[in-house]
């Protein structure tokens, strides 16, 4: 396999809080992403999906560790380098409506990345040309350069944004959630849309969700967050055949399905409360849900190989 392209190296990310204390929004994160495959990133709500993404785009600074694009670390880059790196590394945001300036038109919208980071000057022939050759290639007609976020469905203005992030050409993109706030059919063709760009152009993606369903068909590789903290990191379809961690059991169980012949399949179910991120303690953050937790989990859970590929941060993983 080819080097990765992008890679970090216990990437930490933490926060103050008025009280004084720190909250661990993301801690000792190693991942490894190659040239034309996804990362998926898994979890629920608040624990540091996005904030992860930010930071290894560096739109947010790390609090510890590094973030490699090409083996090149990129904390030493100054604001003109980072500029120019922004070519390669983009993002796709969560909202479309808030990330997009309601007071500038979809064509403007789409060809303000290349007049900030575009490098060389291009005429105004040239720039129409690109923005509205991207625009069709994401699934925008023409008949749309002129019209306004506000005139827009979500799935269009998701399409705005994609094309925001495809218009300079990059090699990786951090997707947050593109698809959460669309409806199932508009969905599809997003993600279709987007396995479409990744083949035609070798792109990398981290691919940040809570839908397991969507996670399974995007990606290559999944990784599963906690409060912060990796617990599982697998190829997908060994992720899926044999989870190891008992919160990965615990996702997987929950996801939906219609086949009756899967009715009376055993559910994972979790009690208790999803401890405070400030100041933690030591060892495991899911131990005080963890049904297998015992004195030894709350000393300290590291993320060991336990098949090639196959990452597990649990010392029972193989008895629970």
């Amino acid at each position: 396999m080819a080097a990765p392209l992008v890679e970090t190296v216990g990437l930490s990310k933490y926060f103050k809080t008025s009280g004084g204390g720190l909250l661990h929004a993301v801690e000792d994160v190693d991942l490894k992403i190659y040239p034309g495959r996804t990362l998926g990133v898994v979890g629920e709500s608040g624990c540091g999906k996005s904030t992860l993404g930010r930071t290894v785009l560096r739109l947010q600074m790390p609090s510890a560790g590094d973030v490699l694009f090409e083996g090149e670390s990129i904390l030493k880059y100054g604001r003109r380098r980072m500029k120019e790196l922004h070519r390669d590394m983009q993002m796709i945001f969560q909202d479309p409506y808030s990330s997009l300036d309601p007071r500038m038109s979809v064509y403007d919208l789409v060809a303000e990345p290349l007049r900030e980071l575009g490098g060389r000057r291009t005429s105004r022939a040239e720039l129409g040309e690109q923005v509205l050759g991207i625009m069709e290639k994401c699934g925008l007609p023409r008949r749309y350069a002129n019209s306004y976020p506000h005139e827009l469905d979500g799935g269009r203005r998701q399409r705005v944004g994609l094309a925001r992030a495809m218009v300079v050409n990059p090699r990786f993109i951090v997707c947050d959630e593109p698809v959460s706030a669309l409806d199932v059919s508009i969905q599809a063709q997003i993600l279709n849309l987007l396995m479409d760009l990744q083949q035609e152009h070798g792109l990398a993606y981290m691919f940040i969700t809570h839908d397991l369903c969507v996670v399974r068909h995007i990606s290559d590789d999944i990784m599963v967050m906690y409060m912060g903290c990796v617990l599982e990191y697998a190829p997908k379809e060994e992720l899926f055949k044999n989870p190891l961690h008992p919160y990965t059991r615990a996702l997987l169980s929950a996801i939906p399905t219609t086949d009756l012949s899967r009715r009376g399949r055993q559910r994972h179910m979790l009690s208790g409360e999803v401890s405070s991120p400030v100041d933690p303690p030591a060892g495991c953050r899911f131990a005080p849900r963890c049904p297998y937790a015992d004195e030894g989990c709350r000393v300290g859970v590291r993320l060991e190989e336990v098949s090639p590929g196959h990452l597990c941060a649990c010392r029972r993983s193989r008895e629970a």
